[in-house]
């Protein structure tokens, strides 16, 4: 043989004896040193060894995979470049693939699984690649490829038997095929590694199965062994077969151990241990649990809300269990408990009384037309009947009863309750006009109950009053008194006071007088401010008859009284005494007035009415000086002007013509264009003729201008009769015209002050309220005028309904100050305080307007109940919560006034504020059971509910006023449903955090 092929022949056996050492140490694992010698390997082969050489760069690889090298998925890579028509191939893709998987990247194996050809494989490395691709499917979750994969080995013994099988019979498991899998668990139940998993299943399947004592028997004893995750999930299991088998106890017990040892247990844990706590007669312990389900809408919180409403029945809380009833009939999963709970609730409604929103009738009204067939269709109907006799929500109920087609007898009595009872919510909140027509309404079904009738008729009469209309007024309260019933009554005798003051306000003196009287004779020997208030207004009466004998009789009777306006009386006493020529007597009655009422607005006219009686008994030094007091101490007066031309007659007849001309002059000066101004320039031109010096009176006209210009009088005047006429006539229109026309030709004129009244008074009548601010504005610039106050009050309103508060509110200053009207003054000091209420300002001085008013014994109810709300908002402002708390505390007992209404919401908030949700939680309640027509703040204060039951850790009562006030609030025009949304928000998210 040559020696080339004797030495490749060499060569050959030495390589493949090489290639031989080396597999063995691979496959005796040692892989380091099967990688080095393959590698070493790879460039000796022959071009006869191509296999060979295949094998070597395939060892190299797997023995690089097997030793984690860096570079392992590199080779196995390049190899597959490399040797594409290697029989090798397919183990080279199964071990990609199983470095993936051995990393728990499934998904990237079973890229790797799909090219491998299993057919090609050896048995042994056939059965690893089912497995762990059939695993690789089952860990993503594709059961229906895993199954296959684990079917093909479960049945061959090996290292894969009970692994394979374990996944193939959870696969069967979730896939509901129970027997299948019980089989199967049932054979592993020995199996190494699987022993403690196994029982679990085995014992879910005869649960699943509804075999519920063997899930028990199997289930019991794996609840004492296990721990954790697995000892709840028992637990679940076998307190749900016992609840299954109707053994309550049990069942509780095994479910509060799955609860206990559960982190956030699921809602089905506390339905089920809920409604076994529930069976066992536990209540409050089933409030606790079941409330804890009712987070989503289902059949589920349905049934559990039903079962709440039974257990708060049971143990008394039936203000809970109105609200659990509630929530279960506002679905309808189950129509037998929809119809039962919906019953249960407007039950408990009626029985509480609590109907914030008509909830009573509507719900009522609602389950008749929803279940007309239900078992308690009749009680539904006796309830219906008293709930409209007794409701508080009138505007709501009315509505509701005129729907009903066919009305019986109780329908039409609670008809007539109902109108009654809105009509005095009309009146209370100053809406006269619609209340008259809801007590008409009232009155047409009067037959149904005669003390309601009675009562209808006098508040119709009350509501006309208030109206102005003062015939039908009397009419009214004339029906009431000569009605049966009406004596006993506690408006009997306020009728007959009233029916005097509605002849008064129409001059008819005789007539009011009579009516006063009468009620004098109804009080006895009671005293009352309002009886002070009759015996003056008896006395005005006379007076006004010229009576003065009498007028003077009951003036004194008046000022006995308590709480009557004494200084007025007393005022009026004196004058009267004046009439009769008394005036020494006058004058002791007026120095009395001045002594025991220094701050009385009277003062400055009984100042001015003793000047005027000491110069009738010709005591001029004393007139003098009571003139000269009343023009220094109040030189803002009426009377001053009045007290100036007074000292320049009075001087004028003591011969001092010198003084008189100073002080005629003085009112000519500062008072232009007045009656006074007048009289002063007559007085003037009589001294200067006194003094034979015409010329000097003509150059001193000259030199005034204007009103007082001699040659200008004339026409002035008739330029002004013309427009004063139009006006008198009441065709303002054309009044304006002429008194704008006189105003341009004579803006200095005699009667200037005059035709800016009466040009502002029509434009305020035709609401020019611009134009008609400006002239009373002119006629307010000029002290002194007979005018003065009505312009005062006038521009003073004007500038507040313009909303030019600061304005407004100076004017109402100056209107307290300069008024003799009483009733003029009161309204000055109500305008302040709103005035100063809407600019945001000075709450302490509001506080204080506000007592004054209070202190007004005349100061009527609504007005009352206004300044004490402006007083305690202010107490409030200023963070004097306890004088707040006070004053709404006073307020609260009238919620038909909005003020009411309002103040029973702050009283609870103060409350809850200061820590007292007890307390707070109570009010509103209270308010509840009163009810009110202002329905936002009865909203607001459910709002607040919901705050305070979220305090005490009770979400499901916070969270339930919610979704009730949602459901059965209609206004949706106010931000009631806005703020209730983010309410419910912020109580969704407590709840998500498991707080």
């Amino acid at each position: 043989m040559p020696l080339a092929v004797a030495q490749q022949s060499y060569d050959s056996r030495q390589t493949e004896r090489l290639f031989n050492e080396a597999l063995d140490h691979y496959r005796n694992g040692r892989y380091g040193v099967a990688r080095s010698l393959f590698a070493d390997l790879q460039d000796q082969f022959l071009p006869g060894q191509s296999n060979l050489k295949a094998e070597a760069a395939y060892y190299v690889a797997m023995s690089a995979s097997h030793l984690e090298n860096d570079d392992a998925k590199y080779l196995l890579e390049s190899f597959l470049v490399e040797f594409p028509e290697s029989g090798m191939r397919p183990y080279v893709y199964k071990r990609l693939g199983d470095l993936d998987y051995e990393d728990g990247k499934y998904r990237k194996a079973l890229r790797n699984y799909r090219y491998v050809e299993a057919r090609k494989l050896d048995r042994e490395t056939r059965y690893d690649f089912r497995f762990k691709s059939g695993y690789c499917h089952f860990m993503e979750g594709e059961y229906d490829q895993a199954l296959p994969a684990f079917s093909e080995i479960r049945n061959v013994q090996g290292q894969w038997w009970g692994a394979a099988n374990y996944y193939y019979a959870h696969i069967q498991y979730e896939q509901g095929n129970y027997n299948a899998a019980l089989k199967i668990f049932e054979q592993l139940e020995d199996e190494p590694g699987f022993g403690d998993e196994v029982p679990f299943y085995i014992a879910q399947i005869y649960f699943l199965q509804s075999d519920f004592q063997k899930a028990i028997k199997y289930g019991s004893p794996l609840v004492e062994q296990a721990e954790g995750v697995r000892k709840a999930d028992m637990a679940r299991m076998v307190g749900n077969a016992w609840y299954a088998l109707k053994n309550y106890d049990n069942a509780a017990k095994y479910l509060a151990v799955a609860v206990e040892m559960t982190e956030e247990p699921p809602r089905e844990d506390y339905y089920y241990l809920g409604l076994s706590l529930y069976h066992q007669k536990k209540y409050a312990e089933a409030a606790e649990a079941l409330s804890k389900t009712t987070m989503e809408k289902d059949a589920m919180a349905q049934n559990a809300y039903y079962h709440l409403g039974d257990c708060f029945l049971k143990i008394g809380e039936k203000e809970k269990a109105r609200v659990a009833f509630g929530a279960a009939s506002e679905t309808d999963f189950d129509q037998v408990i929809t119809e039962e709970a919906m019953f249960n609730y407007i039950k408990l409604n009626y029985e509480l009384s609590f109907s914030p929103f008509n909830e009573i009738i509507d719900s009522f009204m609602k389950f008749i037309e929803r279940f007309p067939n239900s078992a308690y269709i009749d009680e539904a109907w006796q309830y219906l009947g008293q709930a409209l006799l007794t409701t508080r929500n009138y505007k709501e109920a009315l509505e509701a009863l005129e729907q009903v087609k066919n009305k019986t007898a109780a329908n039409y009595r609670a008809l007539q309750r109902i109108a009654y009872h809105r009509g005095l919510e009309l009146f209370t909140n100053l809406r006269f006009d619609e209340a008259a027509d809801m007590l008409q309404y009232s009155l047409k079904y009067g037959e149904y109950n005669r003390e309601l009738k009675v009562k209808a008729r006098y508040w119709l009469g009350e509501a006309y009053y208030r109206l102005g209309q003062y015939d039908k007024a009397i009419e009214n309260y004339d029906i009431f008194i000569h009605t049966p019933g009406s004596y006993q009554l506690d408006e009997f005798k306020t009728a007959h006071y009233n029916i005097g003051y509605a002849w008064f306000k129409q001059k008819n003196y005789a007539q009011a007088a009579s009516w006063f009287r009468k009620y004098e004779n109804l009080m006895g020997s009671s005293q009352s401010p309002m009886l002070g208030d009759a015996l003056t207004r008896i006395g005005d009466c006379f007076f006004m008859q010229r009576d003065f004998e009498r007028a003077i009789s009951y003036y004194d009777e008046a000022t006995n009284i308590p709480g009557a306006s004494a200084d007025y009386a007393m005022y009026q006493k004196a004058f009267s005494l004046g009439l009769l020529k008394n005036h020494q007597s006058k004058i002791n009655q007026l120095e009395l007035l001045v002594t025991r009422f220094p701050k009385s607005p009277y003062v400055d006219d009984a100042l001015y009415e003793m000047g005027r009686s000491y110069v009738a008994v010709d005591d001029l030094t004393s007139a003098i000086r009571m003139y000269k007091k009343l023009k220094e101490q109040y030189p803002r007066s009426n009377f001053s002007k009045k007290a100036m031309l007074q000292l320049g007659l009075v001087y004028y007849n003591s011969g001092d013509l010198d003084q008189s001309l100073a002080f005629y002059k003085r009112v000519v000066n500062e008072f232009p264009g007045t009656p006074e101004a007048e009289d002063a320039l007559l007085g003037i031109k009589n001294i200067y003729l006194d003094r034979n010096d015409a010329d000097g009176y003509i150059q001193y006209t000259r030199q005034v201008g204007g009103f007082a210009s001699i040659d200008k009088r004339q026409e002035d005047s008739l330029s002004y009769i013309t427009a004063e006429k139009l006006y008198m006539q009441d065709k303002c229109l054309q009044a304006i015209n002429q008194f704008e026309a006189y105003l341009r030709n004579y803006p200095d004129g005699r009667f200037v002050i005059n035709a800016h009244f009466y040009k502002a008074d029509c434009q305020y009548r035709n609401q020019d309220l611009e134009n008609a601010r400006r002239s009373f504005e002119f006629v307010v610039s000029r002290p002194g005028n007979i005018f003065m106050e009505d312009a005062l009050v006038n521009i003073a309103r004007i500038s507040y309904q313009l909303e030019r508060f600061s304005e407004a509110l100076g004017y109402y200053e100056r209107l307290e100050n300069e008024a003799d009207e009483e009733e003029l003054r009161r309204e000055a000091l109500i305008g302040q305080m709103r005035c100063l209420v809407k600019l945001g300002d000075r709450p302490g001085y509001v506080s204080r307007l506000a007592q004054r008013i209070l202190e007004d014994p005349k100061t009527s109810p609504e007005v009352e109940r206004e300044a004490r709300y402006r007083k305690a908002e202010a107490h409030l402002e200023l963070g004097e919560k306890d004088l707040a708390l006070k004053e709404f505390q006073l307020l609260k007992k009238n919620t038909s006034s909005l003020e009411g209404a309002i103040a029973r919401y702050r009283v609870a908030q103060i409350l809850f504020d200061q820590g007292k949700a007890e307390q707070a939680e109570q009010e509103i309640f209270d308010f509840v059971n009163v009810g009110t027509p202002h329905q936002y703040w009865m909203a607001r204060c459910f709002l607040l509910l919901s705050e305070i039951y979220q305090s005490k850790g009770d979400l499901f009562q916070a969270r339930q006023y919610v979704e009730s006030l949602m459901e059965n609030y209609k206004n949706t025009e106010d931000d009631i449903q806005e703020r209730a949304q983010k309410r419910l928000s912020e109580i969704t998210e407590k709840q998500n955090a498991g707080e």
